[in-house]
Formats: C-alpha cells, structure tokens, sequence
C-alpha cells in the first residue's frame, strides 16, 4: 500500500497521562481502502421476456452487504439485462477480506438462488501491497451454484476499482449556479467549465430549471443533465442528482477520484407557499471524499425588491430545518465543509431602507449601469443586500465569500451579453459562499460569471476551489483482552456566554448535550436554571466523554458537537444554540499531559447564539461509561439474585410451616 504515516512513539505514548495504558490501539496506521464494484448487465438469464421485479443483486464484501431490486425492465431474449449500479465498500482487512456477487429471486416461499460468482480476494485485486490504486477493466465474470463447483450459464459485466488513497489528497473543486429562466440552455456551455485542468468534483445548482425536453429526453432534468455532460466530458460520472420543482443539483466525479466517494445523502427543505410548494428553499447532496465530508447547497430565495428580511428568513428557515447525517445539529454543523449556491436575489439598495420604491426609477438605473460600464464594483458593493446583512450577521454568520470582480449577473436582456433590463435594477442575484469547521481551510481559485451564456435573464455564475482530503487511518481492532481502552474527554472549565433567552421571563434553563459519531455515549450537563451566561462546575455537573475512536490521528481531527437547549418541565426542550469542539489542541497538549483552552461560537439558525468557552483535558484509559454500565449491571443482576434467594428462604419458611401445622 501507500507510503505509510509515521508510528507515534511508545515514548510519546507513555508520557499521556499517568492513567493511561497505551496499547496498540493508537499505533495503527492503516488507511481504509475503498472497494467500488460496478455491475453493468446481466446476461443468459433464464427468465426471458419475464419481469424482473423479483431479481435481487447481492453484493457483499468484508461480511457488509448491498442490495439492488425492483429491476423494472424484461430480459431480451438471450436473457440480458442493463443494471449499471455500483456499491462502495470501505475495507478495513485487505488481506482476508473477500469480494461476492449473488443473483437470486425473492418470493413468498422465500428466496432461491440462481448463481453466485467466485470469492475474490480484496488482496489478489491490489496485486502488491505498493500498488496504492487498481481499476479493472469491465469483464464478464462467470456465475456457479451456491457451492461453487457447477457453473451456471449465467455471466454477470463488472467492473470493479480499489484504492488505497495517500494520507492527504489535493482535491479541486467546481461550483456553478444558474437561474436558467426557464429557456432551453444553449446546446454548448463549454465557456462555464473552460479550464486548463481537470476538476476532482463539478456541483451544479440550477434554477428555473424548467423547459420542454429536447429528443431523446423525456423529462426537463434528464435533458439538463445530458447538457451538463456533452459540456465536462466523457471522464466524468454523475455522482448524484436531486430535482425539486424548478431547483436542481447535480454533482460529478473525475473517473480518476470516483474511489473517494462514498455516503452521498440529499435532503431539501421548502419555503414557498405553505412551506410545501417548493418554487423557493433549497435541496443538498452531501458525500465524503474518502473522510472528508463535504456538503453542496442550491438555493432559491425570495424575489423583488424589498424583500431582504424575507430573503433572510428563507435562509434561517433551511439552515433550521433541514437535516442530513444528523437530526441533533443542523447543517452548518456537521459537514467539514458547507458549499452554499444559487438565486440568493439580494438586490442593490442605496439606502438601509426595504421601501420597494426606494430604488427604483430610471436615474438609478442609469447610475448603477454607468457604475458597472467603469467597473466601479466596490461602490456597488456597498449597496448589496447580502453585504450588508452578513456584516449585520443577520445571514450567513461565519461564512466566507470571494472577492466580487465581475459585473451583476441580473437582470439581463435574453441573447445579449451585457446588456441590461430595465424593468429591474441590476443586482448580483447569483451568488456561492462557503463555510468550514475549526481546521479545515479552502482557498477559492476563481470567482466569476459567463456573459456568453445568454439564453437566460442571469447570467451562470462559476467559482473554483481547492482544498485538502484526508484519509485517516483506520480504527484497529485492537487486542480483545483490551478491548474497553478509550480516549477520555474530561472538562476542567466550562462556560456560555451570551445565550438566547427563551422563557417569557427574559431568561433560560442551558444545559449542555455531546455528542458525535465516535463518541461512545451521550452525555449532558446539569441544567443551570434562570442563567444566560452559566458557568458548569466539571468535577460535579459534567460527565466524562469517551470516544469510539482509538487511531491517534483520527482523535486529532475529530470533534466533538454539541447542543445547548433550554430545559422545560411542560414542553419540548428549546435549542439554544449549535456548535462544534476541536480535540486536535487537546490531543496535542496531551503530550505533556496538559489542558487546552477551546472558544466555540454557538449559532442558531445559521445566526451567531453565544460562545461555549472552557478548558478539557484527553486521556487513555479504561472506559469509565462501560466500567459503570458493567457496576450497574452488576449490581442488578445481584439484586434480583438476592431478591429471589430471599423470596425463597420465605416461601419455603411459608411451606415448612403449613406442612407442621
């Protein structure tokens, strides 16, 4: 495999803490291989021109399973059918692990097989342990009976691709968004992607994406996909695509990087009529390049002109509804890092007014369109909306955005490149922002619009980015006499300060919840009550967090998430507020078996909502939260044996007596 990280030292372990008994949990290395098998068709299935609704795929590998059914399509008569479907695997045991394709039916009485392939060594696919990625040609495999000793006329087309990726991997980035107006786009939109170089992954977000198909398509989005595709090339692979009402994203992956992607998730949430109708919100896909985990967010805001605070609220609407890996944390809150594009329709206003009428007439319109003839965009800029509001961290707190060097892309007049409407005043509708936790960095290479891209009244917006992907080691198994050593979280200092008040007192109840992937147990505060700026006492009202986790390198780039609510006696419990806290400082200072300070901001609904401010302290020791489970299960289990020999020793009293009465 890959040139491996370096070991951590037994001397450097051993200095942790005075608690701690360092084993060979923290010293693996390994980095998780990627296993992706692409099977494209079936064929000599004896089932022709029969349905194929009860045709199950099976895939498994590593003892993990995939299945694929609901085939809608009929065999042709040599029994062939397309599935073109793939399954990612993250394989932890290369050398023992195998790869094993099943077809079967399934049916009331059960299911009956019809073939399976040979067992595959993940090992036999890499060949060498220095060959860090393989992608095999598409072949067709041969399919025997359940204890591989017939072989069945059955062949299944597969193509199969494992990598090992290197520690860090650069990873260039392409997000578009556009407001297609609801025309047929150009036939060519090679000026939105023209690069000198290739991008790992290409996220487009549209709107008013809404148009009669073109042949041979038969629906809107397929035709806007197919547009997408004779643009960026044969090299790249749709990833995933989502489609609500006129919003669509769709996302694409260089063949070259297709390993690294895995758990591709979506969610949208509406914010038109009645909160239903979805002419206005936002849809997201989220995945992980091998375990960096990125989010792409294509959003419509409310139209015209003195509509900011309801721009604003669409905004704080998404971000506190919409859920993805998590139901505990919103958005902003779980991803490394938030990709935020579309119709944001924030105008230009010269004053801080929303009046409707404040700007609009035609000597502003010739003033802002004489401004951008001398590219005066630094003036204009002071009248934007969205500069104004993110300033005010009335949207968008904690966000980033690039520098703005290119003319307003609304309101155009259609088949013209710089020629503007008057019927609205020019504004830069078309926007893309981001946002990274504690870290985590991007630097955005470009920012700019496409004039010769002219069937819509806005113009396609294209930023370009680069950040960098981690591949972390994999957790070991570890020694099974072993098996209860964690990393201990403990706090020697807790605080919140600035909290919302949420009781009609002009108060709250806070108290603190942690949690997160690799964290072995949840845990909260004490509430301190009446308080919005409490101060936790961490011998008495915290617990101890134990982490999942055993990889020293996974342990410097985790975090644990929290959420500080509002405890109520009568009702569901209030968010206050949601953040997240960096171990790497702490795992750090662990060396010297010292403390490290940490300052969270807290935001709720995407608006600033406090700070959580303290002191903790990491450690590797034995796991205190599965020591107490196992005491209080002890001390059950003794109970109810006492309880039962007590009843006994009565009852029997209770019968002796009645014998010798």
């Amino acid at each position: 495999m890959g040139q491996k990280q370096e070991l951590v030292e037994s001397t450097f372990l051993s200095s942790i803490t005075s608690r701690s008994h360092a084993e060979a949990h923290v010293n693996n290395t390994d980095r998780i291989c990627r296993l992706t098998v692409t099977i494209e068709a079936l064929k000599h299935i004896k089932r022709a021109n029969k349905s194929m609704k009860d045709l199950v795929l099976k895939v498994t590998a590593e003892g993990k399973s995939r299945k694929f059914s609901q085939m809608n399509v009929k065999a042709d008569e040599l029994g062939g059918i397309i599935i073109n479907r793939s399954f990612a695997f993250e394989i932890t045991d290369i050398k023992r692990s195998t790869l094993l394709v099943q077809v079967y039916t399934s049916g009331i009485f059960g299911n009956k097989i019809l073939g399976q392939s040979k067992s595959i060594l993940v090992s036999d696919l890499l060949k060498t342990e220095e060959e860090c990625e393989i992608s095999l040609r598409s072949e067709w495999y041969d399919v025997f009976s359940k204890d591989e000793r017939k072989q069945l006329p059955c062949k299944i087309l597969m193509q199969i691709s494992v990598g090992v990726p290197q520690p860090e991997q650069n990873v260039h980035l392409f997000v578009g968004t556009w407001n297609v107006g609801n025309a047929h786009p150009a036939d060519n939109l090679h000026d939105w992607f023209s690069t000198t170089s290739a991008y790992d992954l290409i996220a487009i977000g549209s709107q008013e994406c809404e148009y009669s198909p073109r042949p041979p398509h038969t629906d809107c989005a397929k035709d806007w996909v197919a547009t997408i595709k004779s643009a960026i090339g044969s090299d790249y692979k749709l990833v995933h695509g989502l489609s609500r009402g006129q919003m669509q994203l769709v996302l694409f992956v260089h063949k070259d990087s297709q390993n690294a992607i895995s758990e591709v998730l979506n969610g949208s949430e509406a914010t038109g009529i009645g909160h239903v109708v979805s002419n206005k919100g936002g849809i997201c896909i989220s995945l992980k390049f091998w375990d960096t985990s990125l989010c792409f967010l294509n959003c419509h805001f409310a139209a015209h002109e003195g509509q900011c605070e309801a721009r604003n609220e669409n905004y704080r609407e998404i971000v506190g509804n919409l859920r993805m890996l998590s139901t505990n944390t919103d958005i902003l809150n779980q991803f490394h890092h938030v990709f935020w594009l579309g119709d944001l329709n924030y105008r230009l206003r010269e004053e801080r007014t929303n009046d409707k009428q404040s700007f609009s007439n035609t000597a502003s319109w010739d003033a802002i369109t004489n401004k951008i003839c001398h590219k005066e965009f630094n003036e204009l800029l002071m009248m934007d909306e969205l500069h104004r509001e993110k300033e005010a961290q009335n949207v968008f707190y904690l966000f980033s955005e690039g520098e703005i060097t290119f003319p307003p892309t609304f309101k155009m007049k259609r088949n013209t490149e710089d020629v503007y409407d008057q019927k609205r005043l020019p504004a830069w509708c078309d926007r893309v922002l981001w946002f990274s936790l504690p870290g985590f960095n991007v630097r955005q290479l470009s920012y700019t619009s496409i004039p010769s891209i002219s069937s819509s009244d806005h113009k396609p917006v294209a930023a370009t980015f680069a950040l960098t992907a981690l591949a972390l080691p994999c957790d070991s198994k570890g020694d099974p006499n072993n098996d209860d050593m964690r990393w201990h979280v403990r706090f020697t200092a807790l605080q919140a300060k600035n909290l919302r008040a949420s009781d009609y007192s002009g108060s709250s109840d806070p108290y603190v919840e942690f949690f997160g992937q690799n964290i072995f147990q949840e845990v909260k505060s004490k509430v301190k009550f009446q308080d919005l700026n409490p101060t936790w006492n961490p011998l008495q009202d915290i617990p101890e967090i134990v982490l999942n986790t055993s990889s020293y390198e996974r342990l410097k780039k985790d975090f644990i998430f929290v959420r500080i609510a509002d405890f109520d006696y009568t009702s569901r419990d209030d968010t206050l507020g949601y953040g997240v806290i960096p171990l790497e400082g702490a795992a750090i200072a662990m060396a010297d078996g010292g403390t490290c300070d940490f300052d969270a901001k807290i935001s709720y609904r995407g608006c600033p909502a406090g700070n959580l401010t303290g002191t903790m302290q990491i450690t590797w020791q034995r796991n205190v939260t599965k020591r107490k489970l196992q005491i209080t299960k002890s001390f059950s289990i003794k109970t109810q044996i006492l309880w039962h020999q007590l009843k006994r020793h009565i009852t029997s009293k209770h019968i002796f007596s009645d014998k010798t009465s």
